[in-house]
């Protein structure tokens, strides 16, 4: 497989204010990652940890602090003209969290589908429509296209977010938990979306996460986000199954499963560290069982064993 979208030692920091005095919030603290074709990745990792942001990153809603990022085989300018801008916005799209605040409320589903069209002079308008959303299963088009969002559950709502994102015939779509604020009934609907999208239409995804059980089931890799640093990558059933990274081991450990709901125990792992000041070495060694003195030392990620992982421990 070769990579569509490389992204090597990325960093973003944000100063902040507290009270008189101004401080750098180190969000991204060099983030590595390759996206291939026809894959979706899962970054899965606490509130906090930098998902958003990097995603936010790479779809060009922040500027990077440094790093780089290469699209298909070409580096992304830190300053697109308006050409360039369009075909980065054609190619990448953005799926976010909250399908409520993503649409809309006062534009009725045609106007807002046709608007990316417009903006791309897509032409054969009413064909396309009738095209995205059939493919994202809201059917009978008719009964949808002249609706207002405040009219759909959050499911379909979701549902309109994803087609509004392939009508472009993107390469890549960028999704912020896009099943987070969805009931449980339906999440898997939306997963399930995603992967027929993959199938089909050969988009790679980034999927953002708190919930390994999602990653796990609609993923090809993950990557394990800590403190604005990615601690363990590789094969999504590798990592959930066989977790190395005393993090992610935590994060199975604390995650409900539904088939020993009668064994499950509550498990406290702490706070994260403050992205102000960030411990020197592992991240993670402040709430790690396994700490030892080599790491208060910084850590690179390395190859082990068919994955990447950021500890001593291997």
């Amino acid at each position: 497989m070769s990579s569509i979208l490389i992204v090597k030692n990325l960093t973003k920091e944000f100063l902040i204010r507290k009270g008189f005095k101004m401080f750098t919030l180190k969000a991204l603290r060099g983030i590595d990652l390759e996206l291939y074709e026809n894959e979706i990745v899962s970054v899965v990792g606490e509130s906090g940890c930098g998902k958003t942001t990097f995603l936010r990153v790479l779809a060009r809603i922040y500027e990077p602090t440094s790093g780089s990022i290469e699209l298909f085989g070409k580096q992304v300018p830190s300053k697109m003209n308006r050409r360039e801008e369009l075909e980065f916005r054609r190619q990448v799209q953005m799926v976010f969290q909250d399908p409520f605040a993503s649409l809309n409320p006062t534009k009725r589903l045609s106007h807002i589908l046709e608007r990316p069209l417009k903006i791309h002079k897509i032409p054969d308008k009413s064909q396309t429509l009738e095209n995205v959303l059939t493919e994202v299963e809201l059917t009978p088009v008719d009964n949808y296209l002249e609706k207002f969002p405040h009219e759909l559950s959050g499911g379909q709502r979701q549902r309109v977010v994803f087609a509004r994102a392939i009508i472009t015939k993107p390469r890549i779509i960028l999704a912020d938990e896009p099943t987070s604020m969805l009931d449980v009934s339906i999440k898997s609907g939306i997963l399930n979306l995603m992967i027929k999208l993959k199938e089909e239409f050969h988009i790679s995804f980034i999927h953002v996460t708190h919930d390994l059980a999602a990653a796990k089931y609609v993923s090809d890799r993950i990557a394990v986000m800590y403190a604005g640093l990615v601690v363990e990558e590789g094969n999504a059933k590798d990592i959930v199954n066989k977790p190395m990274h005393p993090y992610t081991m935590l994060l199975k450990e604390a995650a409900p499963d539904p088939e020993k709901a009668n064994t499950t125990k509550m498990v406290d792992i702490g706070e994260p560290p403050s992205l102000i000041t960030p411990p020197p070495g592992c991240p993670f060694e402040p709430r790690c069982k396994f700490s030892k003195l080599e790491c208060k030392n910084p850590v690179e990620l390395r190859q082990v064993n068919g994955r990447k992982i950021r500890c001593v421990l291997y």
